[in-house]
């Protein structure tokens, strides 16, 4: 039935070397020896954070029927009995079962650094209304597979149809919603940072594949650990330091506060970019010498219609040529912004904006899974004929939250309405807006043509936020290549600045390197759904693509079709 004639004659002899790898791994990991007293302060930390901070708790335990605050005091009763890696593992199955992607574990050293990866990344299009999995990138150096290329079918998946493999994957998956955890299981089945998900149980995968010329082919990947010296990957949150620039209104705004970034898509798309744009290390190179001019295009880049840009990492910009004239495509690839320079990114945005076609815009944000707050909703201006109101948030009522808002000044203004919730008998505090109106209609609108918006379940944080304002002030279209958006609504804090911004509160040093983040202040959207969470319902597209093959091996041709036919209705 399959031919094994596409395997490398040296497979074999790799495969035994990369079992030893993660076996390598696995034994460290489970001969680490993290103390009892350590243990049982993680456990602690976590009730805390969950009991008296959290601000999902009532919603999550009332949509999934569950009960974390049980699960940790469980497992604080049981962790003497545990291995290190079983009580890792289980600390982390308590917050995945949050399906919340803000409220985290982050596990403390050796998980900390690694990557497993399979060598091969997989996509999904649609073909007659069935889905089909695609073998989209392909990492030579590791898979030693002559002939698995991208557009190889993927058939079957260690014995079992791909389908079924997806879907048992994707139900380990924190996602908001059915659409959310397939995309994140998906990126899982082959990529994997391990301080946020769990080491492969297993040290290959068998994969049949049908090949270029038809046949269907059997060939054995094996689980590699790439460690810092392979990557140097970034994630907000990890391993960076948050603090950003924007003047006027926003002078002194402390950003570490207004993060809504989905920890997991960001990482995995920093991992995805060193390991498959080998472009994209000379362009941050340039921004880290400071060079604050666009990079020349290469030849590629020109044919393909792109603007050079000076953020590269978070933008690009091109013109799509139809018989009726360009387009301008807009990807805004994260809101996330490294350097801090949210000034910098917002005029580079205003920037492309102008020197685009003024015939009709899409601004893509699939697999954006958010960052900074201010700018995604900074943007909406540019293209709203309406003022742009920003979101509102609210903390859940309790003792926790009432303690910590008085302590740090930016949470000022929701105390008092905590404080009354004593009499009122409230769940949530008042919802209050992280800036003023007139902060984020400082510039107006700057496109004059239709526009319309490309998500998917990736978008997630400050970019469910974005596509959920762009929908409030009827900006134009919503097309979702997935039904909604990833459905995260949420300010998230980590458990460091909990512990720095409120030094009297009950927050202590974690050990070994762990980490928490928690969503701290739900978002309610505003406009015709004005006080609907984001939370788990996620901005609903108003029209729909599949994705296609031709979509993902030719540039999206079939999706930006589909975008432009909109925008000549909006026009």
């Amino acid at each position: 039935m399959f031919d094994r004639s596409g395997s490398d004659p040296n497979e074999f002899a790799a495969f035994g070397e990369a079992t030893n790898e993660i076996a390598a791994f696995r034994a460290l990991t489970e001969g680490n020896n993290f103390p009892l007293e350590d243990r049982t302060a993680l456990v602690d930390q976590a009730l805390l954070l969950i009991d008296r901070i959290f601000v999902h708790l009532m919603h999550k335990r009332a949509m999934y029927a569950i009960d974390p605050r049980q699960r940790l005091r469980l497992l604080r009763f049981r962790a003497s009995r545990m291995s290190d890696a079983e009580f890792h593992a289980e600390l982390l199955r308590i917050f995945v079962e949050l399906r919340d992607l803000h409220t985290n574990y982050i596990l403390p050293r050796p998980y900390r650094g690694p990557v497993a990866f399979l060598g091969v990344l997989l996509e999904q299009y649609w073909e007659d209304d069935e889905p089909h999995w695609m073998v989209s990138k392909v990492y030579d150096q590791i898979t030693g597979v002559t002939d698995l290329r991208p557009g190889c079918e993927v058939v079957y998946w260690n014995g079992a149809p791909v389908e079924l493999a997806v879907a048992r994957n994707a139900d380990r998956e924190p996602g908001s919603n059915p659409a959310a955890r397939t995309a994140r299981g998906l990126e899982r089945m082959t990529l994997r940072k391990l301080a946020l998900s769990p080491v492969p149980d297993e040290d290959w995968v068998d994969l049949v594949y049908r090949a270029g010329d038809g046949a269907l082919r059997q060939t054995r990947l094996p689980w590699r650990i790439l460690g810092p010296a392979d990557l140097e990957a970034r994630a907000p949150g990890i391993d960076t330091a948050d603090d950003a620039a924007l003047d006027g209104e926003f002078e002194g705004l402390p950003v570490a506060q207004t993060l809504a970034v989905d920890l997991r898509t960001e990482a995995v798309r920093l991992l995805k970019k060193q390991l498959f744009v080998p472009s994209a290390k000379k362009a941050e190179e340039q921004r880290a010498a400071g060079s604050d001019t666009a990079p020349e295009p290469t030849q590629s880049q020109i044919a393909a219609g792109e603007l050079p840009t000076t953020r590269p990492d978070e933008l690009r910009a091109r013109r799509v040529p139809t018989p009726d004239g360009d387009y301008g495509h807009l990807r805004i690839y994260t809101f996330f912004i490294e350097d801090g320079n949210v000034r910098a990114f917002v005029d580079e945005v205003r920037r492309l904006v102008q020197l685009l076609p003024q015939h009709g815009l899409i601004i893509d944000v699939r697999g954006n899974g958010g960052g900074h707050i201010v700018a995604a909703e900074y943007l909406l201006q540019y293209f709203s004929r309406k003022r742009v109101q920003p979101e509102r948030l609210q903390l859940i009522n309790s003792d926790g939250t009432l303690a910590l808002c008085r302590a740090v000044e930016q949470l000022n203004p929701w105390a008092q309405s905590i404080a009354d919730s004593v009499e009122t008998g409230a769940q949530y505090s008042d919802a209050i807006p992280l800036w003023s109106e007139d902060a984020i209609n400082e510039v107006g609108r700057i496109y004059d043509g239709p526009v319309i918006l490309i998500t998917d379940a990736l978008c997630y944080s400050a970019t469910d936020m974005f596509a959920a304002g762009f929908q409030d002030h009827e900006i134009g279209t919503v097309l979702g290549t997935d039904e909604t958006t990833g459905a995260g609504g949420a300010n998230v804090w980590p458990h460091g600045l909990l512990m720095s911004q409120w030094p009297d509160g009950p927050f202590t040093a974690l050990p070994g390197g762990a980490e928490f983040r928690v969503a701290l202040r739900r978002t309610l959207r505003v406009g015709k759904l004005a006080g609907q969470p984001l939370e788990d319902f996620g901005v609903r597209a108003e029209a729909t693509h599949r994705l296609t093959r031709r979509d993902l091996l030719d540039n999206n041709a079939d999706l930006m079709d589909h975008a432009i036919g909109l925008l000549k209705g909006q026009a």
